[in-house]
């Protein structure tokens, strides 16, 4: 992204930041992802950056996913795994619950840091609002982890048309 646009920028990130917050506060959507995280390795916020991006009417392609894909997965991999994976190991380690605290806002922190990644992976265009749920339901295929229909309903459904 150049200089110019760097407020524009700024506030997809806020505007994304906040959608996907309130639909991740929602517990059967919260549920369902993290479900869908456990047994396919689906990244939450990639899959919600998909669907804000179709709920905005943006559609997105093959290249695009794959842009994003190499943008996010050294952070994901570096950053977010294994601050995940350690604070699943503490979880039922009473000794270690502070510990614990400290980890989920350091997981908080670089989910934000993933966020600005998404963001900046592709260029962004103002927000249309016809045709949005078709464009959700074509980005949201573009993620490997969605490719099996009946998941990717799923998906599209947990995030309304």
């Amino acid at each position: 992204m150049t200089k110019g646009n760097e407020a524009f920028g700024s506030d997809l990130l806020e505007e994304f930041w906040h959608w996907a917050v309130a639909h991740y506060e929602n517990v059967q959507v919260r549920e369902g992802l993290l479900e869908l995280q456990e047994c396919s390795g689906l990244i939450i916020l990639e899959a919600m950056f998909f669907a804000w991006l179709g709920h905005r009417g943006q559609a997105i392609g093959e290249e695009d996913q794959q842009r994003i894909r190499a943008a996010i997965t050294p952070w994901v991999e570096g950053v977010v795994l294994p601050l995940r994976r350690q604070r699943q190991a503490w979880t039922d380690m009473p000794s270690m619950i502070t510990n614990r605290r400290h980890l989920l806002g350091l997981e908080l922190e670089a989910e934000r840091v993933l966020a600005q990644l998404l963001i900046d992976a592709l260029p962004m265009k103002e927000q249309l609002n016809d045709l949005a749920t078709p464009a959700v339901d074509r980005n949201l295929s573009q993620l490997p982890e969605l490719k099996d229909v009946a998941t990717r309903r799923r998906v599209v459904d947990i995030f309304g048309r």
